[in-house]
């Protein structure tokens, strides 16, 4: 525990950088190992670095957050040997993941229509960019539309509400620091999951996806624990 409290950002960024190097000299069979670490690791270096007795309520959505984001991996790791199924429940537990993130960020600093500049551009970033993405990946979904659909909606939220955060004058620096770059690299990797599994199908965006989504998990925790630190 002592190990991951204090190194834990530096044993995830190796764990995250050999998986990106099974998944670039494509020995798959390694890749499920790596990858079902990296939640692991966040979530005991967010436990050990929180004052979990402190902030009950916003160290219970991360860590349920945290929780779901395994679960995604799980399932995605299943779904390219089967049906839509494994896709779906990858879907849904992500989607849980962004709506407790989504929680969280409100919480630290709700949305004021009025005051609300960075959510404004946030929403306008975020819109656009997942508008280009579901040109493209839209004839290829089938039965999937409304799923991926009501996901996008909700990833542009968390973005949105990561955004808002900026509006802050205590929080500026973490949002700025974290919680921005975080939930643009979540959309940056979701955006390159769907373009892979849907329009150009090639197995090297793997690693992009990979890089991405771990950047963003890291990003995200590492503002999480300072925050509730504070």
């Amino acid at each position: 525990m002592q190990l991951l409290k204090k190194h834990g950002i530096l044993i995830f960024w190796l764990i995250l950088f050999a998986d990106c190097a099974v998944l670039y000299l494509e020995l798959n069979k390694y890749h499920a190992y790596f990858k079902l670490l990296l939640m692991p690791v966040l979530l005991v270096y967010f436990w050990t670095n929180t004052k979990s007795k402190k902030y009950a309520v916003s160290t219970s959505l991360i860590t349920v957050a945290l929780i779901f984001s395994w679960l995604g991996d799980f399932f995605l790791l299943k779904e390219k040997n089967s049906s839509n199924l494994f896709f779906l429940l990858g879907m849904v537990s992500f989607l849980i993941t962004h709506i407790l993130y989504i929680i969280f960020f409100i919480r630290a600093k709700p949305i004021q229509l009025v005051k609300g500049t960075e959510a404004f551009f946030g929403a306008v970033i975020a819109i656009i960019a997942s508008s280009q993405v579901y040109k493209y990946v839209e004839p290829n979904l089938g039965d999937l539309k409304v799923p991926v659909v009501i996901y996008m909606c909700v990833i542009c939220m968390m973005a949105v509400t990561a955004t808002n955060i900026a509006s802050s004058k205590t929080l500026r620096n973490l949002a700025i620091q974290y919680f921005i770059p975080g939930a643009g690299l979540f959309l940056l990797s979701d955006a390159v999951l769907a373009l892979d599994n849907f329009f150009f199908k090639e197995s090297f965006l793997g690693v992009v996806v990979m890089m991405s989504y771990g950047y963003a998990q890291c990003l995200l925790v590492q503002g999480f624990t300072k925050y509730l630190k504070v």
